[in-house]
């Protein structure tokens, strides 16, 4: 019985194309065009009478006798697929399969063996063959079954090469991908002389536009500054799209720095002209860093830290140009290299610690929970400023074990000044970027209330609303998944971000924190006045508590009590403390404040 064609080649491929990264579906032609690569006349001809006997005319089977002549045909012609002898005249064994997939990148091979049982053929396909067949066994219909499935295998490992090696959101490349297309570059330029440049870009003001018009607006404005991208270099260069608003850009085979200097113009230019989403025209522009192999450096790391520590250079001459990298900024790129390698010894060196600054009831004045501030006093550096280190460990992945790290002490801490009288009084953790999008992050959570034997009633964690809306679905996820563990989950500096009553509905809120921007001119300023009064009477709504950070004078205070805040924190009552002085503290405040009176101590 003959089977139509369709029944055995997908209707649907998907092409990639290599230069700018895109990946798109195509359909196949009508007609199945296969390459036999077969010595033997004999078996070819056995071939082709089987396929003739099962299919109709849809089917075009080309025949050559060697590997030279199959590499030569596949660079003239399209095929579908490749069915293939191993041993040629010309070539042999894995030797052939090698030179094969290497010059059909993109096609399947179905390698022919002499018996079912060959172990040499199932070793091929490890080697990139998607399948095999066995001569004398196989009829027309086994044939055209076993090109269907290699097609389809193919495609489905070029899908997921593709998913893995390119960015969802602009069809860029990855992280993953640029690391990979620079180390090539470099070793191109190694073996030609030539110079090639990497470009760093980091949109200026991002966050302000995302936070303003949105997550959707920002995708849109991410895939319309890519495409602009794209007018701005060659086939023959890599953009890749870092995660955020970071791009890179690898110029090869440039003679000099000129070169480079002319695409950073070209991309400037290019986004001069609004970018126009939904009706609304956004401005967008750029901070550039570039940097040289080999004349700045000859390693992968070290190109890196130059393009991003000239990148943040241009950021702070004013935004909206470029910047070369130069000796004097080699200082600051090894600066933060130094902190990464100093961070990431931190905590076996107990360099690491908790302070806490309390939380105080505005109506009973009671401290009610402390919020737990991560500190790192290094050996020879001393105290580090957290606006120093805190970067470094999120841009490098170390905020994840770190996050754990200030996770357990802070309940150990909370479980001991509970043992030592202090009762009643919650601890709050912030949550990074980086750990709400671990996976485990419910199962971390989990593992440690169950291992330490700590009340989840007495455990907060703190987020900001911009991480929620970098994938609103999986956010709304994870935070119900955490929720069910029966702890409380307040939003931080609420006001700063996307503020969204629809956002509010749909996550699973305990309370809000008020920004200490909108505190820190109150009373008096009116804007900040209409603003916190709006966020108290908002929580008051949608029964959230509400907490004010910031506050240091008694005139904010006295505001804060008259519109109806739940809680404060701020310099007025206590700075953060080390967890004995925050002990000691808490003992006295306690024991001090009258019920009727409120008062900083």
């Amino acid at each position: 019985m003959s089977l139509p064609i369709e029944d055995y080649a997908p209707v649907v491929a998907y092409e990639i194309n290599r230069g700018t990264g895109e990946h798109r579906p195509g359909n196949l032609d009508e007609t199945l065009k296969l390459l036999l690569i077969e010595e033997n006349p004999g078996d070819a001809v056995l071939i082709r009478s089987l396929l003739d006997e099962t299919t109709s005319s849809q089917l075009d089977l080309q025949h050559v006798e060697t590997l030279g002549a199959g590499i030569k045909k596949i660079g003239e012609e399209n095929f579908h697929a490749i069915i293939a002898d191993l041993d040629l005249p010309d070539s042999n064994g894995i030797d052939t399969l090698r030179r094969l997939v290497l010059a059909s990148d993109n096609l399947p091979v179905i390698v022919m063996t002499h018996c079912d049982d060959d172990p040499a053929a199932v070793e091929m396909v490890k080697f990139g063959a998607q399948d095999y067949l066995v001569k004398g066994q196989s009829d027309g219909a086994l044939i055209l079954k076993t090109v269907r499935y290699a097609i389809e295998r193919k495609l489905a490992d070029q899908h997921l090469t593709y998913l893995s090696h390119y960015d969802k959101l602009t069809g860029l490349a990855n992280r993953e991908l640029f690391q990979d297309r620079l180390a090539q570059a470099v070793s191109r330029a190694e073996r030609s002389g030539h110079l090639v440049a990497l470009l760093f870009l980091d949109l200026d003001r991002f966050k302000s536009i995302n936070d303003t018009l949105g997550h959707l607006v920002g995708d849109e404005l991410l895939v319309a500054v890519s495409d602009r991208l794209k007018t701005c270099v060659r086939k023959v260069d890599t953009i890749a799209r870092l995660g955020g608003d970071e791009f890179t850009i690898v110029l090869e085979e440039i003679s000099s720095a000129f070169d480079a200097e002319l695409v950073c113009r070209k991309i400037i230019k290019s986004l001069e002209q609004p970018i126009e989403i939904h009706g609304q025209e956004i401005y967008a522009t750029t901070s550039i860093g570039v940097t040289f192999f080999p004349s700045d450096a000859t390693e992968i790391t070290g190109l890196i830290r130059n393009a991003d520590a000239a990148m943040y250079r241009a950021k702070d001459e004013g935004r909206n140009k470029y910047q070369l990298f130069t000796a004097d900024l080699n200082a600051r790129a090894v600066e933060r290299l130094s902190i990464e390698s100093a961070l990431r010894h931190a905590i076996e060196r107990e360099e690491l610690f908790l302070c806490y600054q309390p939380k105080v009831d505005l109506q009973t004045g009671k401290v009610l929970g402390v919020e737990a501030l991560l500190r790192w006093q290094h050996s020879l550096r001393g105290l580090v400023s957290p606006v120093d280190f805190i970067p470094v460990a999120e841009e490098t992945g170390l905020i994840v074990p770190i996050g754990e790290w200030v996770l357990r002490r802070a309940c150990e801490d909370a479980i001991r000044w509970a043992q030592s009288g202090i009762e009643d009084v919650n601890v709050a953790v912030n949550l990074s970027a980086r750990q709400f999008r671990q996976g485990d992050l419910q199962q971390t959570v989990e593992g440690l209330l169950y291992e330490l034997q700590f009340d989840p009633n007495r455990l907060e964690l703190e987020i900001t609303e911009s991480l929620l809306m970098d994938d609103t679905e999986a956010s709304q996820v994870a935070l119900y998944d955490l929720k069910a563990l029966g702890l409380a989950i307040y939003l931080d500096d609420f006001g700063t971000g996307y503020s969204s009553l629809a956002y509010l509905k749909k996550f699973p809120i305990d309370g809000l924190k008020i920004d200490r921007s909108f505190i820190r001119d109150i009373p008096g300023d009116s804007d900040d006045e209409a603003i916190t009064r709006a966020i108290v009477a908002l929580s008051a709504a949608l029964r959230l508590k509400v907490v004010a950070e910031g506050v240091e004078t008694q005139a904010q205070l006295d505001f804060l009590l008259r519109e109806g805040c739940d809680e404060v924190q701020g310099f007025l009552f206590s700075k953060p403390l080390p967890y004995e002085q925050f002990v000691d503290w808490v003992r006295t405040r306690n024991r001090t404040v009258l019920e009727s009176h409120l008062a900083p101590s």
